[in-house]
């Protein structure tokens, strides 16, 4: 097909939604707008307390920011938190719960779900950004000391595990663990974990395929207290952390924590508004239709970027001009998600610069 063909046809179809795409990109997170608090009763009416704690959590995880129930908007619409319920309900659990008259009763998880819209606009109002459903996915690594043995953690559904995947949901966080299978076990010896070797975990975790990569480990020390240290790796850098608090699940919350506001910073910087010049993005390789409505559905997902609009078709190499919300970084960082797109071999992207180019993967 002809450039010239190859452009009419798109313009026919450049506002059309109704297509599927099965693309490589980094973990979609669902249920943003739905918060789950364990309580000891059903009520016929939730809770107004309960209803503001569960809308914390979802303001926490839609925009990705832990501050942004600081904000003064925020917190006069935390006061009337029943306006923004779509609806809730309970399920039944097995975890064993005491009732305000001293009762032990099986706990009942509150579910809430609330309205997309009204969450959105608020957010729009006190000008911070939704962080959107496409996120970094994190591989989780954890070996444990125990009398002397380093072993990993994970091999089946370990408690430890479970705890960081509840804290990792309540953040929007995808994450998930290695399969620990004999090829797992080859690549990555547990010394090497251990001793944070960064390019043997890397090389280990290349399977799966990760945007970041986390490794813990954790053990108790001369006084019994537990300890834990971590590292996560990622394209940009390299970070070393402690976990923080006495009790292991506190160092478990807080590693996820860490992880979670370190791997958004560069999706919620605040942004400066919009801006109206707009940047290029040429992309070699896109070859037809249903090239470029793979990557168009694709950028049609990423908050930073508002609007974009075609600026120059030539053989396989699309121009898009595009209109941002917030910073070029903040475009390269969610653009970077999807691993097919690829900078050109040799190609040094200069951070900031006003023209991206990228060649999009087949």
């Amino acid at each position: 097909m002809t450039s010239r063909i190859w452009l009419r046809v798109l313009a026919l179809f450049l506002f059309a939604n109704c297509f599927v795409t099965n693309l490589a990109w980094a973990a979609r997170v669902t249920d943003l707008y739905r918060a789950q608090i364990l309580v000891a009763e059903q009520s016929v009416k939730a809770d107004p307390s309960l209803v503001g704690k569960a809308m914390e959590q979802v303001l926490v995880k839609v925009s990705g920011r832990k501050d942004v129930v600081t904000h003064p908007l925020l917190r006069a619409a935390l006061a009337d938190s029943n306006r923004y319920i779509q609806q809730f309900s309970y399920q039944s659990t097995a975890i064993p719960m005491q009732t305000e008259d001293g009762r032990e009763v099986l706990a009942e998880q509150l579910r809430i779900d609330f309205s997309s819209g009204l969450i959105d606009q608020l957010l729009s109002d006190a000008n911070i950004r939704p962080l959107g459903a496409t996120r970094p996915s994190v591989l989780l690594w954890i070996v444990e000391e125990r009398g002397g043995n380093r072993e990993y953690l994970g091999r089946s559904e370990d408690p430890i595990f479970t705890s960081m995947l509840n804290k990792a949901s309540e953040r929007g966080l995808p994450i998930y663990r290695p399969l620990m299978d004999l090829e797992d076990e080859q690549a990555l010896p547990v010394s090497d974990a251990w001793g944070f070797f960064a390019d043997s975990i890397r090389k280990a975790s290349s399977r799966y395929q990760s945007d970041a990569i986390m490794v813990g480990r954790i053990y108790r020390d001369q006084a019994g207290d537990w300890k834990s240290q971590w590292q996560i790796i990622w394209p940009q850098e390299i970070v070393n952390f402690e976990g923080r608090g006495q009790a292991l699940d506190s160092q478990l919350a807080s590693a996820v924590e860490f992880a979670a506001d370190r791997l958004f910073a560069d999706f919620v910087k605040p942004s400066s508004g919009f801006d109206d010049g707009g940047i290029l993005l040429q992309i070699e390789g896109v070859s037809g239709l249903d090239d470029y409505f793979q990557v168009s559905n694709y950028l049609k997902e990423l908050p930073a970027i508002r609007d974009f609009k075609i600026h120059a078709l030539q053989g396989e190499q699309l121009v898009l001009r595009l209109t941002i919300d917030g910073s070029v970084k903040q475009v390269q960082s969610s653009i970077a998600l999807n691993q097919r797109f690829k900078p050109p071999v040799g190609y040094y992207q200069e951070s900031g610069s006003n023209i991206l180019i990228y060649h999009w993967q087949k």
